[in-house]
């Protein structure tokens, strides 16, 4: 399609039409291997398609396989123009026909030593010396007159010159006219170029998909009128291939359905994969709603008119947004526009705010997809808002689920299976110490978690925040420990460059020492 419209503008350049000549001739071979396919809608974009055999043919026959740009020479091959040939060919073989000139005129003349040499003011010349000028024919022409020597032209030498001169000149300008008429003869193909670049982008597409499921074991959809979405063991085409080898990606199931379990409240800690979860789903409906085999073991798809997500933090600053406004924004755009067949995917709604007006906004979205009077849209719905797990007691459509994990040692290990009910947990403080957050920033921030935790039921978060802040910080305010301290100025003190392979180790051997300083017990 590129090409073509570049064909349509007149502005193609020589190796793109090679280029295209190659494209069309692959239509043939393409067309006959999707013909053994006993497909039939397949069979049906292969009968409008166009092999352009005599276009091909025209532009492998003219064009040099690997032709530079117009203005260049080096375009069209020989045998195309027989003036063309003629001038490329005086043009590469001038000096074999200035030696021939030059040797003809030694034997007619007699003058041994006589020489041919150009300059951009003279052009060619024969060049004698003074003492040979008694030697010199009358149809030749002085032109230069020299301290040792005079030159010459003659006619001969003079049409040469007028020739090889204009040749370089006149090629480009009969390159020029044939590629206009060239590109004269494309233009009446545009159409049919962009009907055979739209037909094989499908094939192309369908190969793809096809590939894809072959490769990767995908499976065929089902697809039909019904209000579900069935997905086992789901899994996200891009995570799962960009994984560390041996790093198996953990599959998920989902069952929704606009009576039955419509809205999924789905809570766990950072980084469980609450968000892959939403993306690998909706990818899952695009891939099978575009015609393609989808990432899962089996698939169940009710027809989905539309897909909304939101999901991710952005912002829009210079229309004024923040990014609680653009959250909204697009919040209100899905409410305002969804039906009994949208898939709808919401991600920390309400994140942007406090707490209680998140909460209050979060609730007030999922009520409103489950009372709505035109249709209940499946929902996944991820949120670190536990209280929403509460919304399963009172709304016979909406179930909670989680992602597990289990803790260890005081250590998170993320099983990013989904099962049913609600987590109490967000894990945010192991997170942020995954960060690299400094130490005492953690203790701190789990200090106040105990604090806030233990008297949740008073609900008087400012009280418990008061009690904190009277808290001592454990140790007094940061210092720099001792050990480390040593370990510093010892390693500025030392000169790289100027240490010995051994005088390294040895000094590697001394802050092991400083920093695992052995007891008297030799532990």
């Amino acid at each position: 399609e590129r090409i073509a419209s570049k064909v349509a503008m007149g502005r193609i350049l020589p190796r793109e039409v090679v280029r295209m000549a190659g494209s069309l001739q692959q239509i043939a071979p393409v067309r006959d291997l999707c013909a053994q396919i006993a497909v039939p809608p397949l069979w049906a974009l292969l009968d409008p398609l166009d092999t352009c055999h005599d276009l091909s043919e025209e532009i492998t026959r003219s064009l040099l396989p690997s032709p530079a740009n117009l203005g260049k020479g080096e375009v069209f091959a020989e045998g195309v123009s027989p003036e063309l040939d003629e001038l490329r060919n005086l043009k590469k073989h001038s000096k074999e026909k200035l030696e021939e000139m030059l040797q003809h005129e030694i034997a007619r003349t007699g003058i041994a030593n006589l020489k041919i040499g150009f300059n951009n003011v003279f052009g060619y010349y024969f060049e004698v010396r003074k003492t040979q000028l008694d030697h010199i024919p009358d149809d030749w022409e002085q032109r230069q007159t020299l301290v040792q020597a005079a030159r010459f032209v003659n006619p001969q030498l003079k049409e040469f010159e007028k020739k090889i001169l204009g040749a370089e000149e006149r090629i480009l300008a009969i390159e020029d006219e044939l590629f206009s008429h060239l590109l004269e003869t494309l233009l009446g193909y545009v159409d049919t170029l962009q009907r055979n670049a739209a037909l094989l982008a499908q094939i192309d597409v369908l190969a793809s998909f096809a590939s894809l499921a072959v490769e990767k074991k995908w499976v065929r959809p089902q697809i039909d009128d019904s209000l579900a979405l069935e997905l086992d063991e789901v899994w996200h085409p891009v995570i799962a291939d960009v994984l560390p080898a041996g790093t198996p990606y953990v599959p998920n199931t989902l069952h929704l359905h606009s009576e039955g379990e419509q809205i999924w409240m789905i809570t766990g800690p950072n980084m469980s994969g609450k968000s892959a979860l939403l993306r690998q789903t909706a990818l899952a409906v695009l891939l099978a709603q575009a015609g393609a085999y989808v990432p899962a073991a089996r698939a169940r798809i009710g027809v989905v008119d539309k897909i909304f997500t939101r999901v991710g933090a952005s912002d829009n600053i210079s229309m004024g947004e923040s990014t609680f406004m653009v959250e909204m924004v697009e919040a209100a755009s899905i409410l305002n526009n969804l039906s009994e067949r949208s898939l709808i995917l919401l991600d920390e709604i309400g994140r942007g705010t406090s707490t209680y007006d998140g909460i209050s906004i979060a609730w007030a979205m999922a009520e409103y997809l489950h009372e709505n009077p035109y249709g209940h849209p499946k929902t996944l719905f991820a949120t670190h808002y536990h209280e929403l797990n509460d919304m399963e007691n009172e709304y016979a459509r909406i179930k909670n689920y989680h992602v597990s994990v289990r803790e260890i040692d005081g250590q998170i290990l993320f099983l990013r299976k989904l099962a049913p009910g609600g987590s109490e947990h967000s894990f945010g403080i192991h997170v942020a110490r995954m960060a690299g957050m400094p130490l005492r920033v953690i203790q701190r921030a789990e200090v106040l978690l105990s604090l806030l935790e233990r008297d949740r039921a008073k609900n008087d978060d400012a009280a418990v925040l008061a009690e904190a802040a009277r808290l001592p910080l454990a140790g007094g305010l940061p210092q720099e420990d001792p050990t480390l301290k040593h370990l510093r100025e010892r390693l500025g003190s030392y000169h790289p460059d100027e240490m010995t392979p051994l005088q390294a180790l040895a000094e590697l051997s001394e802050l092991i020492k400083i920093a695992f300083p052995v007891d008297g017990d030799g532990k």
